[in-house]
């Protein structure tokens, strides 16, 4: 099976969407080095105008997988840093298409998968989504994503979002300025299809240049030395007791020692 589905429609439109709907789209070694390749071939497509990221089945993403980053902290501190590269690598590489990115979210977007909707222009969401950073209820970090959370909603709202670890639904992600356009279940398709419609009326090479432009203007740091210390700060973290102690609680359906 296709990790990716990469479909090319009229008008410029490439539509790239995750597909492990048996797992709700999360994340291993595999899907990443996809979406990766995706992405990067998207940006180079002269003939790509718009980009839309989608999951199959009833999800978006639900972040990273749990049998991968289990087996990841008992990996070496050079495989983690390996792991932790290819993550940030898929974002960055998301984050970096020079053409407008629509992600049209269905179901969970968590973690890595919320991650990945801070990398996108617009978000269209279904009305019943839900989104989290619940990286801290595993005793670990959302360390690369932290880049493009903090561009999409600035500190205090990463905050509020990341250090309860509590998930938040359509309505208020709209009102922290996460998603862009809330539809109805059986619209989305629709509200979809109209933002297309105004996306394809603004001439394809301007909206790049503004694109990169804002971006300059709103990045004192430059993205190199971010996701370096993004890497390190998630390999930390890996390393770290609460990391065990989390992911065996969550697979063992137990409480972690920090909840009393």
């Amino acid at each position: 099976m296709n990790l990716i589905i990469d479909t090319r429609l009229p008008n410029g439109v490439r539509r790239i969407t995750l597909n492990r709907p048996e797992a709700k789209n999360a994340f291993d070694a595999q899907i990443m080095r996809a979406i990766s390749l995706a992405f990067r071939d998207a940006a180079k497509d002269s003939e790509t105008r718009v980009v839309v990221l989608s999951g199959a089945g009833s999800h978006f993403c639900a972040g990273g997988d749990i049998a991968w980053m289990k087996e990841t902290l008992a990996a070496s501190q050079a495989q983690k840093c390996e792991r932790a590269s290819a993550v940030a690598d898929m974002l960055a590489t998301v984050y970096a298409l020079p053409q407008p990115l629509v992600a049209e979210v269905r179901g969970a977007a968590m973690g890595g998968g919320f991650g990945l909707v801070c990398c996108a222009d617009f978000v269209v969401a279904d009305s019943r989504a839900k989104f989290a950073l619940s990286e801290t209820r595993l005793g670990i970090v959302p360390a690369v994503i932290s880049p493009y959370v903090v561009a999409a909603l600035g500190v205090r709202r990463a905050n509020r979002l990341a250090l309860a670890g509590t998930s938040i639904d359509t309505l208020e992600a709209k009102e922290m300025g996460l998603v862009t356009h809330m539809a109805a279940p059986d619209d989305i398709a629709q509200v979809v299809s109209a933002l297309l419609h105004e996306l394809l009326c603004s001439a394809s090479g301007a909206q790049q240049r503004t694109k990169a432009l804002f971006r300059q203007m709103a990045s004192p740091a430059s993205d190199a030395h971010r996701a370096t210390l993004a890497v390190e700060a998630l390999v930390n973290a890996w390393e770290q007791q609460d990391a065990i102690a989390g992911f065996d609680a969550f697979l063992n359906k137990t409480t972690p020692p920090w909840r009393t």
